[in-house]
Protein backbone atom coordinates (compact mmCIF):
# COMPACT_ATOMS: atom_id res chain seq x y z
CA UNK A 1 0.00 0.00 0.00
CA UNK A 2 3.07 2.05 0.27
CA UNK A 3 4.50 1.86 -3.41
CA UNK A 4 2.51 3.57 -6.20
CA UNK A 5 2.02 1.65 -9.59
CA UNK A 6 4.28 1.75 -12.06
CA UNK A 7 5.48 -0.19 -15.03
CA UNK A 8 7.58 -3.14 -14.48
CA UNK A 9 11.43 -2.46 -14.65
CA UNK A 10 12.96 -5.12 -16.46
CA UNK A 11 16.02 -7.08 -14.36
CA UNK A 12 19.39 -5.32 -15.94
CA UNK A 13 21.25 -8.48 -14.89
CA UNK A 14 18.81 -11.02 -16.46
CA UNK A 15 20.40 -10.57 -20.20
CA UNK A 16 23.80 -9.96 -19.24
CA UNK A 17 25.92 -13.01 -18.95
CA UNK A 18 28.54 -13.93 -16.36
CA UNK A 19 31.35 -12.54 -17.14
CA UNK A 20 29.76 -9.13 -18.18
CA UNK A 21 28.79 -9.21 -14.82
CA UNK A 22 31.87 -10.05 -13.30
CA UNK A 23 33.40 -7.43 -15.45
CA UNK A 24 30.90 -4.68 -14.13
CA UNK A 25 31.90 -6.08 -10.57
CA UNK A 26 35.48 -5.18 -11.11
CA UNK A 27 34.78 -2.11 -12.53
CA UNK A 28 32.41 -1.08 -9.63
CA UNK A 29 34.84 -2.12 -7.32
CA UNK A 30 37.33 0.17 -9.04
CA UNK A 31 35.35 3.13 -8.81
CA UNK A 32 34.47 2.92 -5.16
CA UNK A 33 38.14 3.04 -4.47
CA UNK A 34 39.35 6.77 -3.11
CA UNK A 35 41.00 9.14 -5.63
CA UNK A 36 44.05 10.74 -5.13
CA UNK A 37 46.59 9.90 -2.21
CA UNK A 38 46.20 6.82 0.03
CA UNK A 39 47.76 4.23 1.70
CA UNK A 40 50.52 2.01 0.24
CA UNK A 41 47.85 -0.96 1.07
CA UNK A 42 45.00 1.15 -0.72
CA UNK A 43 46.94 1.79 -3.38
CA UNK A 44 47.81 -1.58 -4.70
CA UNK A 45 44.53 -2.95 -4.00
CA UNK A 46 43.19 -0.10 -6.06
CA UNK A 47 46.21 -1.24 -9.02
CA UNK A 48 45.41 -4.36 -8.77
CA UNK A 49 41.75 -3.79 -9.04
CA UNK A 50 42.95 -1.33 -12.11
CA UNK A 51 44.37 -4.24 -13.01
CA UNK A 52 41.73 -6.99 -13.41
CA UNK A 53 39.25 -4.10 -15.00
CA UNK A 54 42.14 -4.39 -18.22
CA UNK A 55 42.01 -7.52 -18.41
CA UNK A 56 38.04 -7.89 -18.62
CA UNK A 57 38.03 -4.79 -21.13
CA UNK A 58 40.55 -6.36 -23.37
CA UNK A 59 38.31 -9.76 -22.94
CA UNK A 60 34.92 -8.10 -23.62
CA UNK A 61 36.45 -5.81 -26.68
CA UNK A 62 37.32 -9.53 -28.48
CA UNK A 63 33.04 -10.30 -27.75
CA UNK A 64 32.62 -6.73 -29.55
CA UNK A 65 30.81 -5.71 -25.81
CA UNK A 66 32.09 -1.96 -24.48
CA UNK A 67 32.78 -2.23 -21.04
CA UNK A 68 32.25 1.50 -20.29
CA UNK A 69 28.78 1.22 -22.07
CA UNK A 70 27.59 -1.87 -20.24
CA UNK A 71 28.63 0.70 -17.29
CA UNK A 72 26.57 3.76 -18.61
CA UNK A 73 23.63 1.50 -18.92
CA UNK A 74 24.19 -0.09 -15.54
CA UNK A 75 24.12 3.44 -13.85
CA UNK A 76 20.92 4.58 -15.58
CA UNK A 77 18.96 1.45 -14.26
CA UNK A 78 20.44 1.37 -11.03
CA UNK A 79 19.16 5.10 -10.43
CA UNK A 80 16.02 4.37 -11.48
CA UNK A 81 15.62 1.52 -9.25
CA UNK A 82 16.68 3.96 -6.69
CA UNK A 83 14.19 6.87 -7.90
CA UNK A 84 11.23 3.99 -7.86
CA UNK A 85 12.52 3.98 -4.05
CA UNK A 86 11.33 7.30 -3.29
CA UNK A 87 8.02 7.20 -4.93
CA UNK A 88 5.55 7.57 -2.12
CA UNK A 89 1.45 7.28 -2.48
CA UNK A 90 0.19 10.51 -1.95
CA UNK A 91 -3.42 9.92 -0.94
CA UNK A 92 -2.23 8.66 2.25
CA UNK A 93 -0.95 12.01 3.37
CA UNK A 94 -3.43 12.80 6.47
CA UNK A 95 -5.21 9.15 6.30
CA UNK A 96 -5.87 7.60 9.35
CA UNK A 97 -4.49 3.61 8.86
CA UNK A 98 -3.27 0.51 10.34
CA UNK A 99 -0.33 -1.02 8.61
CA UNK A 100 1.45 -4.07 10.00
CA UNK A 101 4.82 -4.71 10.34
CA UNK A 102 8.01 -5.27 12.43
CA UNK A 103 9.02 -3.12 14.96
CA UNK A 104 12.36 -1.84 14.77
CA UNK A 105 12.73 0.44 17.97
CA UNK A 106 15.31 3.93 17.94
CA UNK A 107 15.96 3.84 21.55
CA UNK A 108 15.91 1.12 23.75
CA UNK A 109 14.55 1.86 27.19
CA UNK A 110 12.95 -1.28 29.23
CA UNK A 111 10.15 0.80 30.04
CA UNK A 112 9.06 1.61 26.36
CA UNK A 113 9.91 4.26 23.96
CA UNK A 114 7.87 6.17 21.16
CA UNK A 115 10.12 6.28 18.43
CA UNK A 116 10.53 3.29 15.69
CA UNK A 117 10.71 2.28 12.25
CA UNK A 118 8.59 -0.28 11.00
CA UNK A 119 9.97 -2.14 8.24
CA UNK A 120 8.27 -4.72 5.91
CA UNK A 121 10.79 -8.02 6.72
CA UNK A 122 12.58 -9.47 9.68
CA UNK A 123 15.67 -8.30 9.96
CA UNK A 124 15.30 -5.20 7.83
CA UNK A 125 18.25 -2.54 8.17
CA UNK A 126 20.26 -4.81 10.61
CA UNK A 127 22.69 -6.99 8.56
CA UNK A 128 22.00 -5.75 5.14
CA UNK A 129 20.86 -2.97 3.08
CA UNK A 130 17.90 -1.28 4.27
CA UNK A 131 14.84 -0.81 2.32
CA UNK A 132 13.93 1.52 -0.55
CA UNK A 133 12.22 4.77 1.71
CA UNK A 134 9.38 4.19 0.71
CA UNK A 135 8.94 0.98 2.13
CA UNK A 136 10.29 2.28 5.63
CA UNK A 137 8.03 3.62 7.92
CA UNK A 138 9.01 6.32 11.14
CA UNK A 139 7.08 5.54 13.49
CA UNK A 140 5.99 8.23 16.71
CA UNK A 141 3.82 6.78 18.98
CA UNK A 142 1.44 8.69 21.63
CA UNK A 143 2.41 6.74 24.42
CA UNK A 144 5.40 4.82 24.86
CA UNK A 145 5.92 1.13 23.76
CA UNK A 146 8.05 -1.77 24.98
CA UNK A 147 8.68 -4.49 22.74
CA UNK A 148 9.16 -7.77 23.59
CA UNK A 149 11.73 -9.13 21.24
CA UNK A 150 13.32 -7.08 18.51
CA UNK A 151 11.19 -7.01 15.12
CA UNK A 152 8.24 -8.02 16.72
CA UNK A 153 5.26 -7.87 14.51
CA UNK A 154 3.08 -5.59 15.09
CA UNK A 155 -0.30 -3.42 13.90
CA UNK A 156 -0.23 0.32 14.12
CA UNK A 157 -2.88 2.42 13.91
CA UNK A 158 -2.66 6.43 13.80
CA UNK A 159 -2.26 9.22 10.83
CA UNK A 160 -0.15 8.87 8.24
CA UNK A 161 1.91 11.53 6.59
CA UNK A 162 4.09 11.72 3.61
CA UNK A 163 7.09 13.30 4.90
CA UNK A 164 10.75 11.85 4.60
CA UNK A 165 12.98 11.41 7.63
CA UNK A 166 16.14 10.30 8.26
CA UNK A 167 16.84 8.19 11.45
CA UNK A 168 19.80 7.41 12.99
CA UNK A 169 19.76 3.75 14.25
CA UNK A 170 22.27 2.57 16.50
CA UNK A 171 23.98 -1.10 16.75
CA UNK A 172 26.31 -2.45 18.68
CA UNK A 173 28.96 -2.42 16.46
CA UNK A 174 28.29 1.44 15.48
CA UNK A 175 24.96 3.33 13.64
CA UNK A 176 23.54 4.02 10.52
CA UNK A 177 21.57 6.55 9.20
CA UNK A 178 18.19 5.16 7.75
CA UNK A 179 15.81 6.87 5.42
CA UNK A 180 12.19 6.59 5.43
CA UNK A 181 9.54 8.21 3.12
CA UNK A 182 6.52 8.00 5.54
CA UNK A 183 5.99 9.34 9.20
CA UNK A 184 2.98 7.26 10.96
CA UNK A 185 1.57 8.92 14.35
CA UNK A 186 0.85 6.32 15.93
CA UNK A 187 -2.57 5.87 18.50
CA UNK A 188 -1.93 1.92 19.06
CA UNK A 189 0.42 -0.52 18.75
CA UNK A 190 -0.90 -4.01 18.94
CA UNK A 191 0.84 -7.91 18.20
CA UNK A 192 -0.08 -8.70 15.06
CA UNK A 193 -2.80 -11.40 14.60
CA UNK A 194 -2.77 -13.22 11.59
Amino acid sequence: MLIPQTEPLENFFEDVPFDQQQALRNLLYLEAYPKGDVSEEVAAAREEARNRVAVAREDLEKQGVDIDDLYERYKKWAAEVERRGTLTEPKLDGERISISGYLLPLDFDPDGTTEFLLVPYFGACIHEPPPPPNQVVYLKSSSPYAPTALFEGVTVTGTMRVQPATKDLSFVDGSSEVASAYILEGDTIELYQE
